[in-house]
């Protein structure tokens, strides 16, 4: 019977595996990018509002806006970094479903296999006797594991959709988070540079 069920259950622990590492991928690159691009950003800021109040002269007393340029830009790449932390987790979340349903499969087929040839049982006796089982025996044996095996593929396939509509949700919910950060960051940004020309003009 492991000849039944090894080939079955190696294709499915598979797709599973290869499901999970092509779904964890698809968002460990949208992190990367997200926080890549958040400290070149963050690169921007500070040589822009540094460069601003180089060219306006700003005086000493209005230190405290320069060293606000710095802080400004380093809050941004904590902010998107901490927009990825959601995401990481979705990671974790999906490699222990992974996990569960490969643990699920073994099972349900170990399960339906001691079910299957328990008609084996009854004849077994006689079958130990002559040393053959009987084909009639083999034929319901296989027919049940077969039907399992659908039943369980079309409810893995289900798990498989769930999982990837759990990935796009997530990646959904970075690039939500990101965008607010960005604009909040923005605004910070507008507001520090009136508040270098008020130093300079007011």
């Amino acid at each position: 019977m492991d000849t039944v069920l090894a080939p079955f259950l190696d294709t499915y622990h598979r797709n599973i595996q290869n499901s999970y590492q092509q779904l964890t991928g698809k968002i460990l690159r949208r992190i990367k990018d997200e926080i890549n691009a958040a400290i070149q950003k963050k690169q921007q800021i500070y040589t822009e509002l540094t460069q601003l109040a180089d060219d306006l002269k700003v005086p000493v007393m209005c230190d405290e806006e320069r060293r606000t340029a710095r802080t400004v830009a380093s809050r941004h790449v904590a902010a998107i970094y901490a927009c990825t932390e959601d995401a990481r987790g979705s990671i974790a979340k999906m490699g222990k479903y992974a996990e569960e349903m490969i643990g699920i499969t073994r099972n349900h087929m170990q399960a339906t296999l001691v079910e299957a040839t328990r008609a084996f049982e009854v004849t077994g006796s006689g079958a130990q006797r002559s040393g053959v089982l009987p084909k009639t025996d083999v034929s319901p044996c296989l027919q049940e594991l077969s039907r399992a095996a659908v039943v369980l593929g079309y409810e893995l396939d289900l798990s498989l959709t769930n999982a990837r509509r759990h990935n796009e949700q997530s990646c959904e919910r970075l690039t939500s988070c990101t965008s607010r950060a960005r604009r909040h960051t923005e605004d910070v940004v507008i507001a520090l540079r009136d508040q270098l020309y008020q130093c300079v003009y007011a």
